[in-house]
């Protein structure tokens, strides 16, 4: 707070604060000039602007700098979405600030395309699946605790939340992770798309990115989703009475945040019919893979229990669970096939396209899992229910687990593959 009440004084950086067109502008005719005014007064020598018209050509002329005002004179051009791009170094202390925006002539603008030939180094697709595991750790296990854990153990008249600490630090861990995957993953969509890189994340003007793409408003909601759900965990840690509701209702809201996942992603630009689907099936996904990862959590943390009291607890958390397993299932594999069906062309596609194997893959992998769950119903259950100890169920639930985990994997490599034309 100290550190706070001292004024600091701002880094010379040469900000755009306004625009003529301005940002997201649709405009009757293409305009004669484009002018740019900044915050500091930009170097003549180094200013560099660029104005793509459609057809991917460049209509702007040399720009004019007078101090802190930039004066870019335009070719005439045609009706469409035009982007403009620029890159300024402020006068003071010579640092590199860049941006772009696009406007609209008779039509709506598009958001600006990313440049060729810039690239961040860090992979999409791991990211997207830090981002599902998030949902997977938050989300499905602790929505497992409240429809499954929690009136089983009602039922048995046990009243203690031992393993509440456990499925708090676990849910922390997974929304922690899943809100820095985001960061990342919206710079990484979004410079590519000004010209920066990750190391000019300070100086790159990114806010018409974040503000008017799927990509950003999906970034800016779950960003703020995934702060109000670590509030909520900090409540149920320092607030016993309420831990349940608490815990319930950061579950509910980190499954909610699986929309955003779904609305930066494919679907969203197939109708609002697809991009329900892929969300009830990444819903779906989460719940099973995240009441698995709580079954084998809770039967080590069980383990201090008498045998008795533990053995019944896990049984009762098993049939619950398989109960609700199996809508997860049949959900699971007809929002699949649905979306199989919208997005591939034809089936030859499965084996010619890279969307297509990675959907036949993922496809596999849950298949294994699906059969290993038929194995935990048909044959460990019935074990359990005559008397087995419910630690031999473990290493097949970790197993299941991990498949689970590789399938979303998949799902996170399909996420950023474009489908098949």
């Amino acid at each position: 707070m100290l550190l706070l009440a001292v004024p600091a004084s701002a880094g010379a950086h040469a900000v755009l604060l306004t625009s003529s067109p301005g940002w997201n502008a649709v405009l009757a005719a293409a305009p004669r000039v484009v002018t740019l005014r900044y915050d500091e007064d930009v170097v003549p020598r180094y200013a560099r602007v660029t104005v793509v018209a459609p057809g991917e050509r460049d209509v702007a002329g040399p720009p004019r700098v007078a101090g802190n005002v930039v004066v870019v004179p335009m070719e005439a051009g045609r009706a469409g979405s035009y982007t403009v791009r620029w890159r300024m170094v402020a006068s003071d202390d010579g640092h590199v600030t860049e941006g772009a925006f696009s406007f609209g002539v008779r039509a709506k603008p598009l958001p600006p395309a990313p440049v060729s030939g810039v690239g961040v180094p860090i992979v999409p697709e791991v990211l997207a699946w830090l981002q599902f595991l998030g949902v997977v750790l938050a989300g499905g296990a602790l929505t497992f605790r409240a429809l499954v854990l929690a009136p089983a153990a009602r039922a048995l008249g046990d009243r203690s939340d031992r393993e509440a600490g456990t499925a708090i630090w676990v849910a922390v861990v997974g929304a922690a992770v899943a809100l820095h995957a985001g960061l990342f993953g919206f710079l990484i969509g979004a410079y590519p798309i000004v010209g920066g890189g990750i190391v000019n994340v300070v100086n790159t003007q990114i806010i018409p990115i974040r503000v008017g793409t799927h990509l950003g408003q999906a970034f800016t909601l779950t960003t703020f989703a995934w702060l109000g759900v670590l509030a909520l965990l900090v409540g149920a840690w320092v607030t016993p009475r309420r831990r349940e509701a608490l815990l319930a209702c950061a579950g509910a809201a980190s499954l909610g945040i699986a929309f955003g996942i779904s609305w930066a992603s494919h679907p969203a630009s197939r109708g609002t019919l697809a991009l329900i689907v892929d969300y009830v099936h990444l819903v779906a996904g989460a719940l099973w893979a995240g009441g698995v990862v709580a079954l084998v959590i809770l039967i080590g943390v069980a383990r201090p229990l008498p045998r008795p009291d533990r053995e019944a607890l896990v049984l009762a958390c098993l049939l619950r669970f398989s109960r609700l397993a199996l809508i997860m299932v049949a959900t699971l594999m007809l929002a699949g096939a649905y979306l199989a069906v919208r997005e591939l062309p034809a089936p030859s596609a499965l084996i010619t396209s890279r969307y297509g194997v990675t959907l036949l893959l993922k496809t596999v992998v849950f298949a294994g899992a699906l059969a290993l769950g038929g194995v935990h119903r048909r044959v460990a259950l019935p074990r359990i229910a005559a008397g087995a100890p419910a630690a031999t169920i473990r290493r097949t639930l970790a197993v299941e687990a991990s498949l689970l985990l590789g399938a979303l994997a998949l799902a996170a490599i399909l996420s950023q593959t474009p489908p098949p034309s």
